[in-house]
């Protein structure tokens, strides 16, 4: 079960990726790995660890709760929580059906990184849903609002409420969004 775990847990991660990027009408070009986008279950066969203070499994509602400084890590990319759910479809071979982290998330790889209260990977509706202060990086660019939602399956990203957006100028001077649009 920890397996199915992990994997549901740098899936997660690869999703929170795609929503760094900034809203379709800021960029100029899309990024090849988004920071959330690279984050979809199975999209890498990297090994997955997942650590924690503690594991529950329920077998009756096919859901393990991981607390206490939870860390998850497939290759460069990383995933810490407080809390992490996973919930399992027990009418699809216990298939990974929704990944909850919350309490101090903090997502990452290489210079891109989301940092949010809450993130819901949703595996049925493919989306990934940032809340509480999500606050999106690529590097020196970042990007908040009050919730972040990322469509995995559309390359696409909403951020609302209060939009902020910090974009840093090319190293060569040429105006434009940046060299990293989260």
């Amino acid at each position: 079960m920890i397996a199915v775990t992990a994997a549901a847990r740098a899936g997660a991660t690869d999703e929170a990726r795609a929503a760094s990027r900034a809203p379709a009408a800021a960029q100029s070009a899309p990024r090849t790995d988004p920071l959330l986008g690279s984050m979809a279950l199975g999209s890498s066969h990297e090994p997955i660890a997942v650590t924690s203070e503690s594991l529950v499994f329920d077998n009756r509602t096919h859901v393990l709760t991981y607390t206490g400084t939870v860390v998850v890590t497939q290759g460069d990319m990383k995933l810490e929580s407080k809390t992490l759910t996973v919930a399992l479809d027990d009418q699809a071979d216990s298939r990974l059906k929704e990944v909850v982290a919350s309490g101090e998330v903090h997502l990452s790889k290489g210079t891109r990184w989301a940092t949010a209260g809450r993130a819901v990977f949703d595996q049925t509706t493919r989306t990934v849903v940032l809340t509480d202060n999500p606050v999106l990086h690529d590097d020196l660019n970042q990007v908040s609002g009050e919730t972040v939602t990322v469509y995995l399956d559309e390359e696409r990203s909403e951020v609302k409420g209060r939009v902020k957006t910090i974009l840093h100028p090319p190293k060569n001077g040429t105006p434009g969004l940046g060299d990293h649009a989260p």
